[in-house]
């Protein structure tokens, strides 16, 4: 089996569907478990920026800007 697209009625690919020895192979390498977890804890990471003296929302607009520039 390969990996099969799901496409919409405009055919836009929506999805995918991958052979499990495949996605068995790939979450391992993403730190996912058998049912989909991934033990990556994001609560770690709460307050990084609380040292720091820089204006977060000043920060996080720049940082999206640089995806939204055309």
């Amino acid at each position: 089996m390969e990996v099969q697209y799901i496409y919409d009625e405009e055919g836009r690919q929506t999805g995918v569907i991958v052979p499990i020895n495949l996605w068995n192979k790939m979450s391992h390498l993403v730190g996912l478990d058998q049912k989909g977890k991934t033990d990556w804890d994001p609560s770690k990471y709460r307050g990084m920026y609380k040292d720091l003296k820089v204006d977060v929302k000043k920060e996080s607009d720049a940082l999206r800007d640089e995806w939204t520039r055309v």
